[in-house]
């Protein structure tokens, strides 16, 4: 006897959080806006919660994953996170490290390097600590939550020239010796790609790349002349899902950053999401772009709350923090990121099964933010 197929309707929260977070990534359907973790959400009140503090967290895989996972199981957040620092590769490739205590990061101690020819990527690059650890808590928490999204990170050269060589004595460079710099580049290339490729083998759906080319250090054109063309050939090659990451006000080179082929960009709140979606359009999915002072360390869980309105109501396609948060914010403010994502999407669901985005009157894209590739679009 044929057995009967009762079909039920699909409603409220259906997808699983890693099916949300990479059809988010693709502008595809979604059964809610996700609620992300992309920067770090870690947090003095998360390392007590689960006993895994800096800077030990940064080393051991176990306390890594333990400590990323609060992400999901305290602040409900889609995705799960474990790099929380930038010395990933730097530290990796002999860049020496001042591990900081609980309550802050660590950073460069000393830099080493004032040529390219110095540079050179261990044969058991990833064997080095960091990278045994980072891809090490990567696969554990493929593991122990198959449903959630796993984001792995990349310090791309760019930054990791910042960690080895100094910011300014890197800066410098690209106005006096600019073929020193594109050295640099090819130099700490090889090491950050074999850095992407492993974290996905571990099991990273997606992988964040950084590089630090901010309208606060240096020019659009700058993105342009040194790393465009890399960063083509860096997306079609990760092996992944990608999304990028640079710091500070860059509305300026978002066309580059979406003909660069990374499928998101995360951005600060320095850069105005209509205006990033102007530029953009269709070509690359935003997330972010919470502020971390004045809002999730200074603000109330109300603020946060209604700040992620509006950006859901102005069409952003994943709410996140702009960055690492300060250690010490509250645990409040971050559990009404998901809240929002939430309640907003509850309220956009017309069909109970997908959410229904309200039309949005996006500006002129100013001429002024549009690269040499307005005339393909």
């Amino acid at each position: 006897m044929t057995e009967e197929i009762v079909a039920r309707r699909l409603t409220g929260e259906w997808m699983t959080p890693r099916r949300r977070f990479l059809s988010a990534m693709f502008r595809g359907r979604v059964d809610k806006v996700p609620a992300l973790t992309l920067s770090s959400v870690v947090t003095l009140e998360m390392m007590e919660a689960v006993d895994a503090w800096f800077p030990e967290a940064h080393l051991d895989a176990e306390k890594m994953a333990r400590l990323a996972a609060t992400s999901h199981d305290i602040l409900g957040m889609d995705t799960i996170m474990p790099v929380f620092h930038s010395q990933l590769e730097a530290h990796a490739m002999g860049a020496p490290t001042e591990w900081a205590e609980k309550d802050n990061w660590p950073s460069t101690s000393s830099y080493t390097i004032d040529d390219p020819d110095q540079i050179v990527v261990p044969s058991d690059f990833l064997k080095k600590p960091t990278m045994v650890a980072a891809t090490g808590a990567i696969r554990l928490l493929r593991e122990r939550y198959p449903d959630v999204g796993i984001v792995g990170k990349v310090y791309g050269p760019w930054s990791v020239g910042y960690a080895l060589v100094g910011i300014e004595n890197f800066l410098i460079d690209t106005m006096l010796d600019p073929d020193k710099i594109k050295r640099y580049l090819d130099k700490i290339l090889p090491a950050c790609l074999m850095s992407a490729k492993a974290q996905f083998e571990a099991g990273a759906d997606a992988v964040m790349w950084c590089d630090h080319t901010t309208g606060d250090l240096c020019r659009a054109e700058t993105y342009r002349d040194f790393l465009l063309e890399m960063h083509q050939r860096i997306s079609a090659e990760m092996g992944g899902p990608s999304i990028f990451h640079c710091c500070g006000k860059c509305t300026d080179r978002v066309d580059y950053f979406a003909e660069a082929g990374w499928d998101v960009f995360h951005f600060e709140s320095q850069v105005d999401l209509l205006e990033a979606r102007a530029v953009a359009g269709d070509r690359i999915s935003l997330f972010g772009n919470l502020n971390n002072p004045t809002l999730l360390y200074q603000g109330t869980a109300e603020d946060v709350y209604k700040a992620c309105w509006d950006l859901l109501d102005k069409g952003v396609d994943g709410l996140a923090p702009e960055g690492s948060v300060p250690l010490i914010t509250k645990q409040d403010r971050l559990k009404a990121i998901n809240q929002a994502a939430t309640d907003w999407s509850n309220a956009h669901r017309p069909n109970g099964r997908t959410i229904e985005r309200p039309p949005v009157d996006y500006p002129e894209p100013d001429p002024r933010n549009i690269g040499t590739f307005a005339a393909a679009r």
